[in-house]
Formats: structure tokens, sequence, C-alpha cells
């Protein structure tokens, strides 16, 4: 069926292309096309085929008016075609064989590796339609099905649609009925039959359902008519939010003053910077993320506040997203004014709340229209500098607590193992593949790798409906078709828009975390593999070293190399002017050729581990690069959460056990130069009426500075590789 495949929502066959869409280019819709008329299917004649048997729950559909709705129609064609024995209930085996037989109707006798390949998609959508009702017999119930084909035609993402049955699968198993009870109240005011109850039904249909109307009913369309999926949120106790722009103007008035001539012949009523608030916080992004109190960012107050609409997301939801997803294109690494700013990130959160919605042209275009003029060009360092800079400001203070309240959250990932299991990817791996967040993420196959000048792409292999849209679905249950499927394959596919096929329920997608990496095989398999990327030399921040072959001057000090100590005198060395940082060419080429790809390489080997350990030079400047990395806030410091994503991170590279908690906190209390506090900053505050009060507020988690954690990092690689040798024994 075309849902329970990869199909993306309300249309089957994407014609969009496959690249990564641009910042602030318009979304490609994922409503359903039929949603342009408000009605799904229509009304529906009754049909001489359809059954009148009834559904498992005992439950009858509506027989007093002359259309059929729509969930008696999907019903129907459950029982007649996907429940080969008529029970109301499919099993794993039963699902996979309708639809193995649909796909080689299509495509002819499949492969080997197509049948591997459909296991995995058809395994993949049943546990996703499986809501957890059949615990006994793990099989899929007609409510489930029918629940998940309503929700795929109504819901206004994957994403929304995912969120939805994550709050069911909760509330299921403490009321059973609640999905039967459910559908017979949204059937029975569905009056029309169409899938959308009318603003009069509203107060009969949550009465039906077990619960009272909420006050506020969410119109997404502002037509008077709610869908399945709105009508679902409700009844599960979702609350609505208001979603609102934060706008400043920078030049406070002075951009209206200046001549059209020097912004590329447009007048702008401000320069602006914008927050999303939402859930009583407000989200920017300023070389990082932000989630501040409303009224208390570095900006003032802001010139004007737009509201955008209604979200029946949570904050929670939000959090994901942004820990997720959007960190990879939003971090210190990569603001610019011009083409990834405070604007951009704002338009990605609103996409993400409202289902699609972009702020308003004049600020989101702003940086395009002015990026050609000359006063632009000449700003332009100073403006990434100022307004990219949030993030090494994020601690007030070098006292300021990584976890105190006044600290703006930032979201990180040192423990993020998903671009190192890319670079190892092979012709042949089952994978996920998704280009936007909230795309239905597809199961393909790699058949292919190729290079380009900037960066790896893939041919991919994978199951397509064939033409079917939502909306002939009406006619096709009348006539008795059958959806079919086809092989497709695709090619420059880039490689960051593939995810790892983790055993799921909700069918998203994930970050691959350190964590995941500890007791799954497969992972295990992918990460010994050798990488095909190569990798550049970067200073332990991350910036590329740029050779250099000029000697020094006799009247320029030549600065020490941050691996042996000595001043880089020799004619070839490697430098980050940014950071300082310098490698004479002699430890460069002695940290290149050790084991494991070299000292550059994105993960750790046991072999260069133990020549880490052996080379302290080298020791030093990997653990640099783990500090700095760990460290997301820019606090400098290390505590306990972030020391243990690091340990996570090295168990999961070396493949031996991570420290365990108590080790943890032991080695940390033993090294942490503060003792559990902190020293008093240089411009202490005038101190409360309450000494004891004054002493709680500088005490602090367990930290360590960056000396410290160099001792530390150097622990875990010891105690690691002490795992192995002891496993490497008891082998033998």
């Amino acid at each position: 069926v075309a849902a329970i495949l990869d199909a993306p929502s309300g249309c089957v066959q994407r014609n969009a292309p496959r690249h990564q869409r641009e910042l602030g280019s318009p979304a490609a819709s994922p409503l359903p096309a039929v949603r342009s008329t408000r009605s799904f299917f229509g009304s529906l004649p009754a049909s001489p085929t359809s059954s009148t048997r009834l559904p498992s729950d005992g439950h009858e559909s509506p027989s007093d008016r002359s259309e059929v709705s729509i969930l008696g129609r999907l019903r129907t064609y459950f029982l007649e075609n996907v429940d080969a024995g008529g029970t109301g209930r499919v099993s794993k085996l039963d699902f996979f064989n309708h639809i193995h037989s649909l796909a080689e109707e299509e495509s002819g006798k499949l492969s080997s590796d197509l049948l591997e390949l459909l296991q995995r998609v058809v395994g993949r959508r049943f546990a996703e339609i499986d809501l957890g009702l059949s615990c006994q017999d793990q099989c899929l119930g007609v409510d489930e099905w029918v629940h998940f084909m309503m929700l795929r035609a109504s819901a206004p993402s994957h994403v929304a649609m995912k969120l939805v049955n994550r709050q069911l699968r909760k509330a299921l198993p403490a009321n059973p009925e609640l999905l039967s009870r459910l559908h017979c109240a949204f059937e029975e005011a569905d009056t029309e039959g169409t899938g959308l109850l009318h603003r009069d039904c509203w107060s009969k249909a949550f009465s039906a359902a077990g619960v009272c109307q909420p006050a506020s009913v969410i119109d997404l369309n502002g037509d008077g008519l709610l869908d399945y999926y709105g009508f679902t949120c409700h009844v599960l106790g979702t609350e609505s939010h208001t979603v609102e722009l934060a706008l400043y103007d920078l030049s406070q008035g002075a951009a209206k003053w200046v001549p059209a001539a020097l912004l590329g012949g447009r007048k702008f009523e401000g320069i602006w910077h914008s927050g999303l608030r939402a859930f009583g916080k407000e989200y920017w992004f300023g070389g990082a993320l932000f989630e501040s109190v409303v009224n208390d960012t570095p900006f003032g107050s802001p010139t004007c506040v737009l509201q955008l609409g209604t979200t029946l997301r949570t904050r929670e939801e939000l959090l994901e997203f942004l820990r997720n997803e959007i960190y990879h294109d939003f971090n210190p690494k990569s603001y610019d004014v011009l083409r990834r700013n405070c604007n951009h990130f704002s338009n990605e959160l609103s996409q993400f709340l409202l289902h699609g919605k972009q702020i308003p042209e004049e600020v989101l275009m702003q940086p395009e229209w002015a990026q050609t003029t000359s006063l632009v060009r000449v700003l332009h360092p100073a403006l990434n500098r100022w307004l990219g800079g949030f993030g090494d400001e994020a601690a007030c203070s070098p006292t300021a607590s990584p976890c105190s309240p006044s600290t703006p959250s930032v979201m990180s990932r040192i423990d993020d193992m998903t671009q190192e299991w890319r670079n190892r990817l092979e012709v042949g791996d089952i994978v996920l593949h998704r280009a936007r967040f909230v795309d239905r993420p597809w199961v393909v196959r790699i058949v292919d790798l190729a290079r380009t000048r900037s960066h790896r792409t893939a041919e991919i292999v994978f199951f397509r409906p064939t033409g079917t849209r939502w909306e002939d679905v009406p006619s096709m249950l009348s006539l008795g078709g059958q959806w079919r499927w086809e092989v497709v394959r695709q090619p420059e596919v880039p490689l960051r828009e593939f995810f790892p096929l983790l055993e799921e329920a909700e069918a998203g997608v994930q970050i691959l975390k350190a964590g995941l990496t500890l007791h799954d095989d497969r992972f295990v398999g992918v990460f010994q593999r050798h990488p095909t990327a190569s990798f550049r030399p970067v200073c332990p921040r991350g910036h590329r070293l740029q050779p250099l072959r000029s000697t020094p001057s006799w009247f320029c000090t030549a600065p020490p190399c941050s691996v042996c100590g000595y001043p880089v005198a020799s004619r070839e060395r490697y430098s980050c002017t940014r950071c300082n940082v310098a490698v004479c060419g002699a430890c460069f080429d002695r940290g290149s050729g050790s084991a494991g790809g070299g000292v550059f390489a994105d993960i750790l080997t046991p072999e260069l581990a133990r020549e880490l350990l052996a080379d302290a030079g080298w020791l030093r400047y990997r653990a640099r690069a783990y500090f700095f990395k760990a460290d997301h806030n820019g606090t400098g410091l290390i505590d306990k959460p972030k020391a243990w994503r690091v340990n996570e991170r090295l168990a999961a590279e070396l493949r031996a056990r991570p420290l365990s908690d108590s080790e943890l906190v032991k080695e940390m209390r033993r090294l942490s130069p503060y003792n559990g506090q902190l020293p008093e900053p240089a411009s202490a505050p005038e101190p409360s009426g309450d000494p004891g009060k004054a002493k709680e507020q500088r005490k602090v988690p367990l930290a360590l500075d960056e000396e410290s954690f160099e001792e530390l990092f150097a622990i875990m690689l010891s105690a690691a590789l002490e795992d192995l040798e002891r496993d490497c024994l008891e082998k033998r």
C-alpha cells in the first residue's frame, strides 16, 4: 500500500531535486495535494464490493448515510486485500508477503539484494504502524492500519505524524480502547464522509471520544474544518502555543536614512536581527544556539513582535529538533551574516513549528539583497565577529557554571559519530535517506559511490509506489485496484543526506550517538573500515592548518611548535593564525605517519592510542581537540556531562568498555584544580547579606580545566587499552 512504504506524505512521486535546499528558499509543501480543496477523498458513494464485516473491535461504522466513510472504506480495503485471512489482524510475515507480491507484479522477480532491502523496508513500516495493541502475537490490527493511513493523509509532515504516534503509544497501555473510541467518534462526526469535521460537529466528536472540547481548537487552515490529525492531537491533550517573531533593529532607526544606492538600490526600514518566541522562551542564533528568557537578550527590547501562528508541537520536540538536526547547519563554525545568520535560523524554526511557514521576506532576504553592495562587503568581517561571536561569550565570566541558569543553553554533540559513519560507507550498505527534517526517510541501498570536487555522492536504489496519489484512493477502492511498486535508482545523492538505519519504532532518523555503537556490532564493523576520505590537518579547534614554506625573517620571532615546544625555525611548517597554532615539519611528518591514519584521523584506533600515550606532545594536541569539541558553550571547563560524552566517544572509537560513573567521578575529583569550587572572578559582585547563600552561589558542578582534562584524557586511553588487553587474554 502506498503509505506503507516510503511514499512522501500526500504524494507518492516527488519531483523536487534531491540536493539540499538552500537556506531561505521555499520549502516543498508536505501537505497532500488534495488538501487544496479541503477534502481528502470527497464524498464516497457506497461501493457494491464493500465488505459488511466489522472491524476487530466490534464497533459498527455509521450505516444511516448514503456515503461510506473514509474510515469504513479503509477497513474494507484492509480486510479484502491486506488481511488474507479476514481476521482483522495481519502478522509481520503475511504483511511482507503481501507487499512482496505487489512489488514483483510491477518489477518481476526480485534479486536477493532487493529482497533484503524490501525486508528492511517492510519491517520498518510494520514497526511504525504497530502501536502495541497486540503485544502477545505481534500482529497489526485493522484500527492501527486505518490510523496510520488517516495520519498519512492529514498530518502536515512525517515528523508531525511521528510525534502524534509517540503520544499515542504512551496513552494506549493505560487506555487500550482509546484508538477505537477515537475512530468511532471521528466517523460519526464526519457527516459528509470527507475526512473533515465541521465546526458544529466538534463538540459531539470530542464528547464521543471521552474528552471535553478544548477551549481553543486549532484550526490550522482557518476554514472551520478539523482533520484527523488535529482531532487526534486534541484528544491526546496536546496544547496549543503561540509562535512569535521578535525583530530587533540593529541600526536603532538609522537604516531608513541610509541612501538606497549604498544598499543595492533598496530602502530598509531596519537592519534586522530576529529571534523566535515559543513556549515562553526566545530562540536565536549568534554563533551558537541560545534559549533565552523573553526580553532578556543582548539586543534589548524588540522593535516589533510579529504573530506567526499557533503550533501543536511541544518544547521538548523543539529541543530535539535543535539537538539532532539544526546544529549541523547552525553552529559556532558556520555563522555568516550574509549566508547563515539569525534570520535564517528563525526561518528554519518557523517552518518546523508551523509546518512550512516562513518569516517575512524583508527579514529573510535582506542579506541577499545587500550582499553585493560595497558598504556590506566592507562591514562583512566586522559583522561576523560581532553577531556571530556570542558563542564565545556564552559564559559571562571565567567562573560561570556550565549549568548556571544565567548561561544561555547551547546545543552540541561530541558524541555524534554520524559524519564518521558516513566517511566509511561502502557500496551495498543499506541506509536511510532524508533530504530535509520534515521528509519521510527512505530505506535505500547504496549501489555506487563517486566523488566530485566538493563532496562525495552516491547512487541509491529503493522501492517507490507507481504514481498513486491520495486523491486516487476512492476510485482504486471502488474498482478493486491495488498499489504497485517499482524499483528506482537515484544518482548523485549527497552523503550528508544519509543516516544510520536504527531499530526505531517511530521510523524517523537519529544521529549516531557514540553510546549506540557500543552494543551494536553493525556499527562496530563499519568503524573498523578504512575511511574513503583523506584527513586534512587541523588545529585543536578544527581550523585547517595552512602549509608555510618560507623561512622566518631575522626580525620576526619564530612561534613555538604546539607539539614539541621548540621554535618553528624550519623552512616547512603548518600554521593556524586564528588560534596561534604552529606545527613544525618534523612533528607534522611524525604525526601524519602514525598508525590508524595519523593524528588527524577522525577517530582513534588502539594502535594510534598507544602511539599517543608514548608521545606527550601529540597526546596533548589531541586532548585539546577533544576538549574544545566537548566544551560546546565555550565555558573553558569540562563538567561531568561533557566528560561522560568524551568517555563514551573514546570507548566507541576504541571498541572498549567506558569508565563507569563512579570511576569517572573519582578521577575528576582527584584531577579538578578547584575541588568542586571555582575561584572568585576578578571583578566579583557585592556579596549578599547571607554568607551561606553567597557560598552556594559560588558552588558549581565538578569541572576540569584544559590542563587537568589532558590528564583525564590520558587516563581514559590507558583504561581502554587495558580493557582491550584483558579481553584479548580471556579469548586466548
